[in-house]
């Protein structure tokens, strides 16, 4: 397996940034024209901030992964699952203020997370 594909997911994450970055900036420069975008700019930049806290750990076991060479089929997919999951948080959370939804979102972000980790950790302690 090529270990190098579970950067696409990261590539993923970090376009999503650059879009928001560049939403917010519209928003505001809509804002301070007078339009009334106020609450939009505030879930913008609640999900902008949102995206340097669970993130972190998918960075981190992204590297791991890689530099340990363990990189599986099982953590592509869930690499894949994190980033697909962190663009639905995205829309759930600056188009709609719909809580619940965002939510079961998250929880596909949160059980993305885990399973990388955890079975990271499983291989680790079992071929240690």
């Amino acid at each position: 397996m090529d270990r190098d594909l579970i950067f696409w997911p990261v590539a993923v994450h970090l376009s999503l940034l650059i879009y928001l970055y560049g939403w917010l900036s519209l928003v505001r420069w809509q804002q301070r024209a007078g339009k009334p975008v106020a609450a939009l700019e505030g879930r913008i930049s609640d999900n902008l901030s949102n995206q340097f806290e669970a993130p972190l750990l998918f960075y981190v076991i992204v590297a791991l992964l890689w530099v340990e060479n363990m990189v599986s089929a099982a953590d592509i997919a869930l690499a894949w699952t994190f980033a697909i999951g962190r663009l639905l948080h995205t829309s759930v959370h600056t188009l709609t203020s719909t809580v619940l939804m965002r939510g079961g979102v998250f929880t596909i972000n949160f059980l993305a997370i885990y399973g990388l980790w955890g079975w990271f950790l499983f291989r680790i302690w079992n071929l240690g």
